[in-house]
């Protein structure tokens, strides 16, 4: 073999690490690449934005941000419903758009009214975009192949993300409204573009509204799965800990080098695009991803440990116990980023993907909005104690978590007899 042949075989086997092989689920990531880079930009620049040149304060952004998860978080049932009586790939691509008009209109924002009505109608866009996508995704890519590519868009989502944040630090650092509008615009057309490309990918044939006999299947009657997602969605405390409560307490708690913060998220993001498909491999049938989830509780629940003792201690010292929570912490994200696929999907039935996605969203609530307050107040008032309060949190979601997820399968009426694992069962539609 020649150098010039390994060197090709070396970039092929990079390549093949972070991205699908060529079809639907290359053109799926692609769509999530040029996504990423876009709200890369919005996230770190439009805050900025909104502050220095509208006038808009700090809270008031804040107030935007927390109605479009609230909003998101209310229609996203609705929403999936529409995806699977309209076809997912169809309503996928119409809110891209309407996430890309809202960011047209951003420009014309000069109130907090306008303010927070646009915030609210371009999260909500996004963040139903992502219910859709999920049953776009089942869809195309069938129970074989939809969790791995969900890992594969993940992990390219966050290397973009983090190239256009770092890329954002320019148009901040020129701090000029032309340059700022330039960016909303860019990423406008980039949603335009995705847009086009989700028509690009195989139609997934949409399911027809059927009468509902009294007590039949339905998403948010279906009380065994909402628990599931719930207790799924306290892992995302897990995320929001590592990207606000470590470095307040970072810069507040401990003797640790300030640029550390920076370096904690560098470990984050790499960490995030090299191992999360390798570990979702673990995820495509209940058991496997029950077990990863309560392992996240369980990592998650040591990471919070492990920052408490970073407190009065060297900034050396700190510096490394930090490093090592943030591992911890990324483990954790990882593990129940895989698992929320897996049990999202596997306890869904294949003919309401979109609806139970909306559903599954809902379990969210907590991590979205008490998460933030939770994870930067309770470690700065109390302390250990506070950090200990959140290992405790976790504790009791892995307490829960297998039960959760028990009740879940016995629930479940299989459609055939063959199931996807040895000791799976079959889900396809909840017994009510």
């Amino acid at each position: 073999m020649t150098d010039a042949e390994r060197i090709q075989r070396g970039r092929t086997s990079i390549w093949s690490k972070l991205l699908p092989e060529p079809g639907p689920g290359r053109l799926l990531v692609l769509c999530t690449a040029v996504a990423s880079l876009g709200n890369g930009l919005y996230m770190a620049g439009g805050a900025v934005y909104f502050v220095r040149v509208v006038g808009l304060s700090p809270g008031q952004v804040g107030i935007g941000l927390s109605t479009a998860g609230v909003m998101a978080l209310v229609l996203g049932v609705p929403v999936g419903f529409l995806a699977d009586r309209f076809g997912p790939r169809g309503t996928t691509a119409v809110l891209a758009l309407c996430k890309a008009a809202m960011l047209i209109s951003a420009a014309f924002v000069h109130s907090f009214p306008a303010y927070v009505l646009m915030a609210a109608l371009l999260g909500t866009a996004e963040q139903t975009g992502h219910v859709a996508r999920g049953a776009l995704v089942s869809g195309v890519m069938g129970k074989e192949g939809r969790v791995k590519l969900s890992a594969y868009m993940r992990s390219v989502f966050n290397g973009g993300f983090a190239l256009a944040s770092l890329a954002a630090g320019f148009v901040i650092a020129v701090d000029s409204p032309a340059v700022y509008l330039a960016l909303f615009w860019g990423n406008a057309a980039a949603m335009v573009v995705v847009s086009g490309l989700y028509m690009r990918l195989p139609r997934v044939p949409r399911q027809p509204r059927k009468p509902r006999r009294k007590g039949g299947p339905s998403a948010v009657r279906d009380m065994p799965y909402i628990l599931v997602a719930q207790v799924s969605g306290l892992a995302r405390i897990g995320p929001t800990v590592l990207a606000l409560g470590i470095p307040l307490w970072l810069v507040t708690h401990t003797d640790a080098p300030r640029a550390m913060a920076a370096w904690l998220m560098l470990i984050n993001t790499l960490m995030v695009v090299f191992l999360q498909v390798y570990v979702a491999r673990d995820a495509d049938t209940v058991s496997g991803a029950s077990r990863l989830q309560r392992w996240a509780f369980l990592v998650l629940a040591v990471a919070c440990a492990a920052a408490a003792l970073s407190g009065g201690i060297p900034g050396w010292a700190a510096a490394a116990v930090l490093a090592v929570a943030t591992v911890l912490f990324t483990l954790g994200e990882i593990w129940g980023e895989a698992a929320r696929w897996g049990l999202r999907y596997e306890l869904a039935p294949d003919n309401a993907q979109g609806q139970y996605g909306g559903v599954f969203a809902t379990g969210d609530a907590l991590a979205v909005i008490a998460g933030p307050v939770l994870v930067t107040t309770v470690p700065d008032r109390l302390g250990l104690v506070g950090w200990l309060l959140l290992a405790a949190l976790f504790m009791v979601s892995l307490a829960l978590s297998a039960p959760a997820v028990r009740w879940a399968v016995r629930t479940r009426v299989p459609d055939s007899e063959e199931s996807n694992s040895r000791d799976a069962v079959p889900t396809t539609t909840p017994r009510q």
